[in-house]
């Protein structure tokens, strides 16, 4: 059976990179005429067919971008990849969605197919990959756009929001209403929950309160069931907690149901706040209190900017800074400021 041949093979058989491959294909900038020569004749002598070849080599463009994230189970994601395909159905382009689950080696991996895939752009959500990395790839004619991520570099912009800040004004809200003793619920390490726990310590500090590192416990992950296991080992080592912020919506709504399990009424004896507003969270019971992330918009401006890039690349993008806005409902109640007194 004859071996399919793929665009690694073109480049190993030229002595390019496939990046410089792609770039021949689609008669892009940054290769010489020799070089590109040499591709498209390794090309025509290894008999290989990308699929979209002609489609891209009549119009530059492959009318298709990657989206790369980490999984589509949490609504706040659908939410980011239901305005970005919004927004690219009424541009007639198609979307490749990838996810990762997270983990920072197949984010480069899926990173590198998109690329094989000749893509016209990426919209990334990682987790783990930092400038340097995303910023090599970008200075390949690869136009990305990060979200939920501060980057910024040729070829290279991010549509995000200010966790920590948000986080901290958060804190500060809460022991301005009464509450001293604020437990967060956090899931393992990537760059949005360091944000998270910076915020979080910073609005302690500024009002010159101390942070009990007791307070703070790490889910083993984002799922309801270690949500509802974490929240329930936080208040059992600290009882006297009388809020938990908790990463997200869906690990709040577990917290909420841990915190019943365990006797404690939401929100007389202990207050529960996310992150994001899904749209289930105001309809659990009590309606969660949350910090709104505009997940929709974030997907929508995210392929606004791609196509601009797309169409002008030679301009430096600056990150584009959403507000986010506290939403107050059923599951938070102000204490009595006199709780406050050392």
């Amino acid at each position: 059976m004859k071996k399919n041949i793929t665009i690694d093979d073109v480049a190993k058989y030229a002595g390019v990179s496939r990046q410089t491959v792609s770039r021949a294909i689609n008669n892009m900038n940054g290769i010489s005429e020799k070089t590109r020569q040499r591709v498209l004749a390794t090309i025509e002598e290894l008999g290989y067919r990308p699929s979209r070849l002609a489609r891209g080599m009549a119009s530059n463009q492959s009318k298709t971008i990657g989206l790369v994230i980490g999984n589509i189970l949490n609504p706040a994601h659908s939410e980011v990849i239901r305005g970005l395909e919004t927004m690219a159905q009424t541009v007639g382009y198609n979307v490749f969605i990838r996810t990762t689950n997270y983990v920072r080696d197949a984010e480069i991996e899926t990173i590198n197919a998109l690329i094989s895939e000749n893509v016209d752009g990426i919209v990334l959500s990682s987790t783990h990959l930092d400038l340097q990395t995303v910023a090599s790839f970008a200075d390949k004619n690869l136009p990305i756009v990060v979200v939920h991520r501060n980057m910024s570099a040729p070829n290279l912009t991010s549509i995000t929001t200010d966790i920590e800040r948000a986080t901290q004004s958060l804190i500060e809200y809460l022991i301005g209403s009464g509450h001293r003793k604020v437990g967060l619920l956090t899931r393992p390490g990537d760059q949005e929950n360091i944000f998270h726990v910076k915020g979080y310590k910073k609005g302690f500090q500024s009002l010159g309160l101390e942070v009990n590192s007791n307070w703070i416990m790490q889910a083993s992950n984002t799922n309801l069931e270690a949500a509802h296991r974490t929240t329930k080992q936080l208040v059992t080592r600290n009882p006297d907690l009388t809020a938990i912020v908790a990463y997200n919506d869906m690990m709040a709504i577990a917290a909420m149901h841990a915190c019943r399990d365990m006797g404690l009424n939401v929100p007389d004896d202990i207050s529960v706040i996310g992150y994001d507003d899904i749209s289930v969270a105001a309809h659990v019971f009590p309606a969660l209190t949350t910090l709104r992330i505009p997940s929709f918009e974030i997907g929508q401006l995210a392929m606004e900017q791609l196509l601009e890039m797309i169409k002008t690349p030679d301009i430096i993008y600056p990150p584009t800074l959403l507000d986010i806005e506290l939403v107050l409902r059923g599951s938070t109640k102000s204490r009595q400021i006199a709780a406050l007194s050392h």
